[in-house]
């Protein structure tokens, strides 16, 4: 005889129900949290792997040196230049001076020799005592061969006549400051018949 496994009656089989995600549709939140501490640690690592092993020691080893680089950087700055104008009054001046003045016309020699002597001059004006005006002021008095006072290019001038000589005195006032400049020379005319 033959022995057979015991008898069973068929069962219906079922098919389990399909899955139904839970309701409110919130998705499983773990594949983010282990996202999260994969990049933590890659980033642990990525920090010990950098810094080497300097940290790794608890006590310091004073017998290693490591050499330092040094880097020298030359800046060059530039300062934008800026023109200050300022307004600088100087004190009125004195001014003594001798001046040889040659093409005098009319005279004997045509040369002449004129003495400045100027005071409070404004540093504006003293053109008006430069050997230059006593040049053109000379030979202004010596081309009219005057021999009484005149007025030459605002210079009052007076002369002490001896015979064909003439000591002239000529002086000039500022109008609106101290000024005052004289000069003097002497002419001798030329005689003419």
């Amino acid at each position: 005889m033959s022995t057979q496994p015991p008898y069973e009656p068929p069962t219906q089989q079922y098919a389990p129900p399909p899955s139904q995600p839970p309701q409110g549709g919130s998705k499983n939140p773990w594949p983010w949290v282990l996202g999260a501490i994969v990049i933590i640690v890659a980033g642990v690592i990525a920090a010990i792997l950098i810094t080497g092993s300097n940290g790794s020691s608890d006590s310091a080893d004073t017998s290693k040196t490591t050499p330092v680089t040094t880097v020298t950087t030359k800046t060059t700055t530039s300062t934008p230049t800026t023109t200050a104008t300022t307004t600088t009054t100087t004190a009125p001046i004195n001014i003594t001076r001798t001046c040889n003045v040659s093409n005098v016309p009319k005279v004997v020699g045509g040369t002449a020799v004129a003495n400045v002597n100027a005071t409070d001059v404004p540093a504006s004006q003293t053109a008006l005592a430069s050997c230059g005006q006593a040049s053109a002021l000379v030979k202004g008095v010596a081309s009219s061969s005057a021999e009484m006072p005149v007025t030459v290019q605002g210079f009052a001038c007076t002369p002490s006549v001896t015979d064909s000589t003439a000591k002239w005195t000529c002086v000039l006032h500022g109008a609106d400051s101290p000024l005052t400049v004289t000069t003097k020379f002497t002419l001798t005319y030329l005689l003419t018949d």
